[in-house]
């Protein structure tokens, strides 16, 4: 049997959004150990997977492959999953662990979270992102021993960077990339402050 068009566009967004909140899970990186082999460390072997991703999408590019999960205007430029995988790998490269946690978990689940209520028609809800997103960055910091004078302006800084970067659309960069690198540059300036 074969398959609608409607029913590869569901399967395509489930898959899309279900790799988006494992994106999540990139603060594991801080838990690799450092030398994976003599010859091998693991911001090496980060460098190595980026730039995989990275040639793997010119090649599906200059091909035209379309690959379940990809939007359409995706075709001719880099994924979103690409861009979620940079986005990653310079969050944990770049940033210390309490804040590469709340910064990849906030887009990890406001993004995909976002475009479903805007799929079901829900636009004016998908704005219950940014108080999602202050909670996560709130309870991280306070579990990473911020206190709540430190903790509450970082959150609100992260997560209306966060939320900025979902609802201002870019051509040029993705925000999946955005919601999660902005944010924690925002943080790092935010810190040196307070």
């Amino acid at each position: 049997m074969s398959m609608t068009h409607s029913s590869v566009v569901e399967k395509g967004s489930a898959l899309r959004r279900s790799i988006h909140v494992l994106t999540g899970l990139g603060s594991v990186y801080y838990f690799i150990p450092e030398k994976l082999l003599p010859w091998l460390d693991r911001e090496t072997a980060l460098v190595l997977v980026l730039l995989f991703v990275l040639a793997f999408e010119s090649v599906r590019i200059q091909l035209s492959l379309k690959i379940i999960g990809m939007r359409p205007y995706e075709y001719t430029r880099l994924s979103g999953f690409a861009w979620a995988f940079l986005g990653i790998g310079t969050v944990v490269l770049f940033f210390p662990f309490y804040i590469a946690v709340p910064a990849l978990a906030s887009m990890a689940l406001m993004d995909p979270l976002a475009g479903e209520l805007r799929a079901r028609g829900l636009s004016k809800l998908s704005d219950i992102i940014l108080p999602l997103s202050f909670t996560i960055y709130l309870v991280s910091f306070i579990l990473f021993h911020l206190t709540l004078v430190t903790a509450a302006p970082l959150a609100l800084a992260g997560s209306l960077i966060a939320w900025l970067s979902e609802r201002l659309k870019f051509k040029s960069i993705d925000d999946d990339y955005l919601m999660s690198v902005l944010p924690a540059v925002g943080i790092i300036a935010l810190r040196t402050l307070i």
